[in-house]
């Protein structure tokens, strides 16, 4: 049993986000609330309203905003990352084959990493 769940898993992990099933609650959009991290570390908040939104759809399908303008979309999906030996969820968009960490909470969806002088940023979920 527990050699077919390890199968299973590693197969939805490379699965399209709607069909595996590892994180419907990403669907809706999310709207910027912090950026934090980099060389020289920095930290900012950003206030509702802001416009800088992700926006994610049952089919796979993401659009990207900046103060409100289009500025990305295509497909998204999820990927199973290790790292030393303990897992996590990254996010591929367009196939680009570079994927981005990301842990969802309920009502907040953090993507990036502020390891290694990467740049973390913090989403809350504004509408399903």
């Amino acid at each position: 049993m527990k050699r077919i769940m390890i199968i299973i898993l590693v197969a939805c992990s490379f699965a399209a986000c709607k069909k595996s099933g590892i994180t419907p609650g990403l669907f809706g959009k999310w709207e910027l609330r912090r950026t934090y991290g980099g060389f020289a570390y920095s930290d900012s908040t950003y206030k509702a309203g802001n416009g800088h939104i992700f926006q994610f759809s049952s089919d796979s399908s993401y659009k990207q905003f900046l103060n409100n303008t289009l500025t990305a979309q295509g497909k998204f999906h999820i990927v199973k990352l290790v790292y030393g030996g303990s897992t996590s969820a990254g996010i591929v968009f367009d196939d680009s084959g570079n994927p981005e960490p990301f842990i969802l909470g309920g009502t907040t969806f953090t993507i990036g990493t502020a390891a290694a002088d990467g740049i973390a940023s913090d989403y809350q979920k504004i509408s399903n």
